[in-house]
């Protein structure tokens, strides 16, 4: 609304502005062609004296004419007016001309050039904008055209003559009414440049103060954010030399009379962090890399220690670097809860593991036959593991999480043995049949005893891995396992993996039912069972790590 009443102000202004140097330049006319139109007497003269008379009659009228309307120019309603009475003075002028082309011929006559300097005349000096050009060239060619038409007989000759006049007429025509609208938009616009100068000129001064009291207003909100900013700032040199900085890492630091003292930063870095801040740090920041999130530890002068975490950028002026600003945050109570989780998990992750050696433990207790049988199983599973993540195929399965819980879980394989007698369990010789038939029962004993613990634990449980291992490490893949008789990819990979591992400790540990065969033997023998009993990536990953196998089988 308001862009709108300065814009209306502007034009109202530009249009009064206008009317005065119209009054100006209508005086003007009227005495040009006071002067100059009984001038043109002399060429009447030598030209067309015959008509002498009658052209000084017209003259003399047009003269007074113009007298008149420089008398009624003078009053208010010729100066609330001026194009009218321009416009009065100009058709008197066109008509008397009109008059004298009509009586020298016509269609022929020389004397229309008259009203061509009328029509450049009017438009040069009055201030016209477009459509009064238009309008004032089309009544003159009115005035000219109409009377030849009328009360002039054309010959053919006479005809091609005005013709050719007419043309003429109109190229000046257009040539004014160009020039008019141009000198008309010029005025337009060095008004407006004026009225941005004047408002310049005098609004000067205010804006001067105006923006003076903003900078300071700004000045004080970035002091007041720099000094009160929780973290601490800091403005070093090329040298590391601390040039400003904020109360807070005087405070950091605690010693907040180092204020205006020439301090470098390097004076506070942790001895065991120098050489990473100057080369990871302060080395990227001087090549004007912008730093993020870097850490290190800082010693104030009391020897404390304190975690820090630094963002940094150069701070630049016309491409140079005028200074380095660090934005240091103290993290230490961030670094001790991350210590304290991290403990928490290492705590967490060694009483599962102390759970589940436990439970796995139960069945040994029974069968202290079977040795470092558990240790061997937890090392056999993750070499396997390990490996056959390296093969096609098993890149999105096997991971660090799913090789370390197998490795927990892995001993879980034979907890079910625990209801098995001990009749049965430690007998020495063969197994009868119905024997070996409640032997199998060790699966679905186990399995079910770790599923319903795992029942009791909300969200996902170390113990799926080994509910999935005890039920399933005595299927085969060819499906004439137990308990189930499932095959090749129903048997859960798990339950794949931990089965070869089983095998190779059962053929290369010694029993009160036999001797231990030999590593090589083990070898041949679960290669001859690929694709039969086992997994055949699985026994190819087998024999790519055989030699681990053997290791850990002479440690244990």
């Amino acid at each position: 609304m308001e862009k709108l009443t300065i814009d209306y102000h502007n034009a109202l202004e530009f249009k009064n502005e206008l009317n005065r140097f119209f009054n100006k330049r209508v005086y003007l006319l009227f005495w040009v062609g006071f002067i100059l139109f009984p001038t043109f007497l002399i060429l009447d003269y030598f030209v067309v004296n015959e008509y002498f008379q009658s052209f000084f009659v017209y003259r003399a009228v047009v003269s007074c004419s113009l007298l008149c309307l420089l008398f009624v120019h003078k009053k208010e309603y010729g100066r609330n007016h001026p194009f009218l009475i321009s416009i009065a003075g100009y058709i008197c002028c066109g008509t008397a001309i009109s008059i004298m082309v009509v009586q020298t011929g016509g269609y022929d006559s020389f004397y229309y050039v008259g009203l061509i300097c009328i029509v450049v005349a009017f438009s040069s000096i009055l201030p016209l904008n477009f459509y009064q050009s238009i309008g004032s060239g089309i009544l003159m060619y009115l005035i000219y055209v109409l009377p030849v038409l009328f009360f002039n007989e054309p010959e053919t000759q006479s005809r091609l003559l005005f013709f050719n006049n007419n043309f003429f007429f109109l190229f000046f025509f257009i040539v004014s009414v160009v020039k008019s609208h141009e000198d008309y938009k010029s005025r337009e616009k060095e008004f407006m440049l004026r009225k941005d100068l004047d408002y310049y000129a005098a609004n000067l001064e205010k804006e001067v103060k105006i923006r003076i009291k903003r900078n300071e207003e700004s000045e004080l909100r970035y002091k007041e954010l720099y000094e009160n900013i929780i973290d601490s700032l800091v403005l070093i040199d090329s040298n590391g030399i601390i040039l400003i900085a904020n109360p807070n890492f005087y405070k950091l630091i605690k010693d907040e009379k180092a204020a205006g003292k020439r301090l470098s930063l390097m004076e506070f870095i942790h001895p065991k962090d120098l050489e990473n801040v100057n080369n990871l740090m302060l080395d990227q920041l001087f090549r004007r890399v912008e730093i993020r999130d870097f850490q290190f530890r800082v010693i104030n002068s009391q020897n404390e220690i304190i975690d820090m975490e630094c963002s940094a950028k150069a701070l630049q002026k016309s491409g140079d670097s005028i200074g380095y600003q660090l934005v240091l945050r103290d993290i230490s109570f961030k670094k001790r809860l991350e210590n304290d989780l991290i403990n928490s998990f290492d705590t967490l992750k060694n009483t599962r593991a102390a759970t589940i050696m436990g439970l796995a433990t139960l069945t040994e207790y029974r069968d202290k036959d079977t040795g470092f049988h558990l240790e061997r199983i937890q090392k056999y599973s993750k070499v396997l593991t390990t490996e056959l993540g390296n093969f096609t195929g098993f890149h999105d399965t096997i991971n660090d999480e799913y090789v370390e819980n197998i490795h927990l879980s892995s001993i879980l394989h034979d907890i079910g043995k625990v209801g098995i007698p001990d009749s049965i369990l430690l007998k020495p010789g063969r197994l009868t049949s119905g024997e070996f038939n409640i032997i199998k029962k060790h699966c679905k004993y186990g399995g079910d005893t770790l599923k319903a613990v795992e029942s009791k634990i909300k969200g996902k449980s170390f113990l799926i891995l080994g509910r999935e291992i005890a039920y399933f490490h005595h299927e085969k893949w060819n499906g004439k396992g137990y308990p189930y008789g499932i095959k090749s990819d129903e048997i859960p990979l798990s339950a794949r993996i931990v089965a070869v591992c089983d095998v190779y400790d059962a053929l290369t540990s010694k029993r009160i039912y036999k001797e231990a065969y030999s590593h090589n033997t083990a070898l041949e023998i679960i290669q001859s069972e690929r694709e039969q009993h086992f997994d055949p990536d699985i026994v190819d990953a087998f024999s790519a790590s055989s030699s681990q196998f053997d290791l850990i089988r002479k440690q244990f």
